[in-house]
């Protein structure tokens, strides 16, 4: 029964990561991911569905077997969440995600971190140094963009 639910839970995950992975690898995410609900949400959707999959796909990156049938799915959707970070944060890319535009870009970036702090031997690490400026300067980005804002969202934290 064990085995029944893993099967279940991995394939779970590959219904929704594949979407999501195989669309930023190839940069066409923002025009296959379809708009459903608020139209205004177009702005944040791209960000908050890379940043909220990984953050949920990390801890089983970065651990277990690279061998075997789930080792090399684990091996193949860890090249893809690289190319879709890529993709997301790098400013020439089609898929470049929104940093600036409303708080939104603050709570989904936070996903993203999560999900490279969950895993950083495959999400960081394997990284190009290309890439890994592309994330901090994304993170410097929405640090920006908060501005004159943070000073109000830290009066009510306090």
């Amino acid at each position: 029964m064990v085995l029944d639910s893993r099967k279940y839970w991995v394939e779970t995950l590959c219904r929704i990561a594949d979407p999501v992975l195989n669309a930023l690898s190839e940069k066409r995410l923002k025009t296959v991911m379809p708009i459903k609900g608020d139209p205004s949400r177009i702005r944040y959707m791209h960000l908050e569905a890379l940043g909220r999959l990984l953050a949920g796909m990390a801890p089983w990156l970065e651990s277990g077997a690279r061998s075997g049938a789930e080792g090399e799915l684990r091996e193949r959707y860890a090249a893809l969440a690289r190319m879709a970070i890529d993709a997301g944060t790098d400013p020439d890319s089609p898929d470049y995600v929104n940093l600036t535009e409303g708080e939104q870009p603050l709570v989904d970036i936070a996903f993203l971190a999560q999900a490279i702090l969950r895993a950083p031997n495959e999400l960081w690490d394997q990284l190009d140094a290309r890439v890994r400026r592309n994330v901090a300067q994304a993170l410097y980005a929405i640090r920006r963009a908060v501005g004159p804002d943070a000073d109000r969202l830290c009066a009510k934290a306090a």
